[in-house]
């Protein structure tokens, strides 16, 4: 079906594009596609326990709407169409007369409208109907999407409320058991649990009303509801709403307000999505489908927050809270300008974090703590507040959240082992890590290079934060790291880290996971560098599939020993490909990602896991991983990131904006927002190397760095980077993170600048040979490296203070 991208928004001049569809609004989600409703999932925030699917379309249909006239009835045309994440709107040609139609998620209640033009056929009455069946009572034992997880539940019968002018029903939920299967839990060794909470069920009411009276009747034979409205006049707005609460009395109160306010609260609903559009980066570049994707992400990503807790976001369009899916690979939602809802998440997860087990992995739909996952792991929680810093500068925040940022770090140090500065616990991902070798004796890869950039973001916030004590625990615990790190891991026969090592004997184990290596922020490259050309050999030989990126090689005794994560590429976790493709300007491993990543933006939805097991470049849609319609929240962040960081070639962290040059199309950046200000990047020529950057006109040289004054006070800024094929010259500045480059002048070879940043911070100097190098007019030492041909100066900052530096 052909359709077109714009700010956001799918338009279609005929039929609704990649049936079926999610439509979302916080707690609630259903699937639509051109014959209505076929399933309705209500996160009722009274529910600790049980299934949230409330209907399933099964052998008969659910909701559908039609219009009807001399008894015949006729389902909507889908011209001009509109898919927002919470709406689908349409042009219904019908008879003479072309009426608007809109299906939409509004304040978690779904609502059909008819918008009657001038020349309303006469007696036409506006009808929604669902089968009695359509009311789920989950008992598939064999699926967990649709079994009862442990609850009872117990429909009650429909009462239309004639005085209500409503259809009331819903059911009662009772525990009467164990939720999950003891076979699986055998193999889940990477979850920790809390004593469960006191919990005996819940209830669900649901009321089905309208903005008019409301006609019911209901078949006595296969049940059928029917509610329908009056004849339609000219030039209205007809609205069925249908909503949902764990109270009567709440119920009715939500419906009264909605029905009374509804024109408000779908404007609002419009505005909402249109400024996240509006405040979102474009790309403009060669790559269509990837122009298109990164329009709809910062979008389709806004449809999953939670509307009564600020800070919580779903994984998914239907699924619920999950620590990780929420808060890794978050420099997405700051480049897209969402750094309130970085703010929120902080708070958030603070607030629901348990004081033994820290984080909470999983929330249940009533918010209390369902389970925890490895320490080390947590240090995402760490790096989120330095790049929220870096993003905003808000030092209030920072002062308000780093006792438990502290907290977090300290209580992961009690687990390093061996004086390693390496921290014990299971791999938090995947799920089943025993099939990775792993015994509850573990130091693991991902976990541990999360637990680097938390360490290193540690340090940042603790000299921000006046903190001495712990900044050099930091420091010295980033020592223990790297000298520790990658003797331990890496694997010189295979050329890439092992999935863990034991935490008593420190043996590598034969066990190889091409996520080992979670790339949380930018200080990932300083661990990683010295092995980055055997890692990306690594990726080229052992990984990249005709599908994506596998998780586990094809001849590891681990792959596809669940039968689903095991075979998969998990997309959160593929941004470190992405550095090394563009580190070592392979245009080609680049080309096909974006070709992996335009095959889903093609087909309109975001999975969280993709099957590699068949040698296809087309993988089928499942029912799990990779479902129609479907969005998932950090595959979303990982993919958009990676765009920006690999394909483009820029990143912004602590220390401002860096451009990471290759061989690559030239492209353009527009309307990307960083501490107030808003650039328009233009990357021209290509290469690995920048000759120039081009700040409103005037030109810079020597760095591939954007000076932080660059700019000046000026609020949109149009910057040009001039890369080319050969050495522009002896010596540059490549990049710096957590430096901050506050202006750079570059004659004759020479490099003149002024630096700030917090902590230590090391830059990166390219040079042909060993560079003469001076800090504050002292000669200062640096490590050279001849291979990579990059000299390293480390630098310890105070806040606020500068030094000037000289390369020649």
């Amino acid at each position: 079906m052909k359709y077109t991208v714009k700010n956001g928004v799918i338009r279609s001049k005929k039929g609704i594009p990649c049936t079926p569809r999610f439509i979302v609004d916080g707690r609630l989600s259903f699937r639509y596609d051109q014959t209505g409703v076929e399933q309705v999932g209500f996160k009722n925030p009274a529910q600790a326990k049980g299934n949230s699917n409330v209907f399933l379309k099964k052998l008969w249909d659910g909701f559908r709407f039609y219009l009807e006239k001399d008894k015949l009835n006729y389902k909507p045309e889908y011209a001009n169409t509109e898919v927002w994440p919470f709406s689908i709107e349409a042009e219904w040609s019908f008879l003479n007369a072309v009426v608007r139609h809109k299906v939409m998620a509004v304040d978690e209640s779904i609502v059909f409208q008819v918008l009657t033009p001038a020349n309303m056929p006469s007696d036409t009455v506006f009808k929604l109907e669902f089968y009695n069946a359509f009311g789920l009572t989950p008992l598939d034992a064999e699926d967990i999407r649709f079994c009862d997880m442990g609850v009872d539940r117990k429909w009650e019968e429909w009462q239309f409320d004639q005085a209500g002018n409503r259809l009331l029903g819903g059911f009662r939920e009772t525990v009467k058991g164990v939720v999950r299967a003891s076979e699986e839990r055998e193999y889940d060794t990477n979850h920790y649990r809390t004593e469960e909470h006191p919990y005996e069920g819940c209830e669900l009411h649901i009321g089905i009303g309208a903005d008019f009276a409301v006609h019911y009747r209901r078949t006595p034979l296969n049940i059928k509801h029917i509610l329908s409205s009056p004849v339609l006049e000219p030039g209205r707005t007809y609205s069925f709403v249908v909503s949902f609460h764990p109270e009567k009395t709440g119920l009715s109160e939500k419906m009264t307000e909605l029905i009374g306010r509804l024109e408000k609260k779908v404007g609002q609903q419009y505005a909402r999505y249109t400024k996240a559009a509006e405040l979102s980066p474009r790309l403009i570049s060669p790559y269509k489908r990837l122009n298109d994707y990164l329009s709809l992400i910062p979008v389709c990503h806004e449809s999953l927050k939670v509307n009564d807790r600020p800070g919580a976001i779903k994984a998914n369009s239907y699924a619920w809270v999950w620590c990780w899916d929420g808060i890794t690979a978050s420099f997405a939602t700051a480049y897209w300008n969402d750094t309130e809802h970085l703010r929120d998440m902080l708070r958030f997860y603070r607030d629901t974090a348990d004081e033994k087990l820290g984080l909470a992995l999983a929330l249940s739909n009533d918010m209390r703590f369902l389970i925890g996952c490895a320490l080390p792991s947590q240090g995402m929680y760490i790096t989120l507040l330095q790049l929220y810093y870096s993003a905003t500068g808000d030092a209030e925040l920072v002062r308000e959240i780093y006792p438990f940022a502290k907290w977090l770090f300290d209580k992961t140090l009690t687990l390093e082992r061996s004086g390693t500065g390496l921290c014990e616990g299971p791999s938090m991902y995947p799920d089943f890590p025993i099939f990775m070798k792993e015994t509850g004796q573990d130091l693991s890869g991902l976990n541990n290079t999360i637990f680097y950039c938390a360490a290193r973001s540690m340090e940042y916030l603790a000299v921000l934060a006046g903190d001495r004590d712990t900044a050099e625990e930091a420091r010295q615990t980033i020592r223990r790291i790297e000298e520790n790190f990658l003797d331990l891991f890496f694997d010189r026969d295979k050329g890439y880290i092992v999935s863990s090592v034991d935490s008593v004997t420190l043996e590598k184990r034969n066990s190889f996971n091409s996520n080992s290596v979670k790339w949380e922020n930018n200080y990932c490259r300083e661990l990683m560098e010295p092995v980055s050309a055997s890692c990306l050999e690594f990726f080229d030989k052992h990984i990249v599939s005709e599908a994506g990126l596998r998780e586990i090689p094809a001849w590891s005794d681990a792959y596809d020993q669940d039968a689903n994560q095991l075979h998969c590429w998990w997309p959160v976790t593929g941004e470190y490909f992405m550095r090394l493709a563009n580190e070592h300007d392979r245009k080609d491993l680049i080309e096909k990602w974006i070709g992996w990543i335009s095959y889903w933006s093609e087909m309109l939805m975001c999975p969280e896991g993709i099957s590699c097991y068949v040698e296809t470049s087309r993988p089928e849609l499942d029912r799990w991983n990779t479902i129609s319609g479907l969005w998932y929240g950090y595959s979303m962040r990982g993919w958009y990131q990676a765009a920006i960081h690999g394909v483009f070639g820029l990143d912004a962290d602590a220390g401002g904006i860096t451009f990471f040059p290759y061989s690559g199309e030239e492209m353009a950046l527009h309307n990307f927002r960083y501490r107030g200000q808003i650039y328009d990047f233009e990357m021209k020529g290509s290469g690995p190397y920048i000759a120039s950057i081009v700040v409103n006109g005037k030109e810079i040289k020597g760095t591939n760095k954007l000076p932080f004054l660059a700019a000046g006070n000026r609020k949109r800024n149009k910057v040009q980077v001039n890369r080319v094929t050969h050495r522009p010259q002896q010596a540059w500045l490549k990049y710096g993170y957590g430096i901050e480059l506050l202006d750079i002048d570059c004659e004759e070879g020479a490099i003149k600048a002024r630096l700030s940043g917090v902590g230590t911070c090391r830059l990166k100097i390219a040079a042909a040979a060993k560079p003469n190098v001076a800090i504050d007019g002292h000669p200062a030492e640096t490590h050279y490296d001849e291979a990579s041909g990059i000299a390293t100066l480390e630098l310890i900052f105070e806040p606020g203070e500068i030094k000037s530096l000289f390369v020649q």
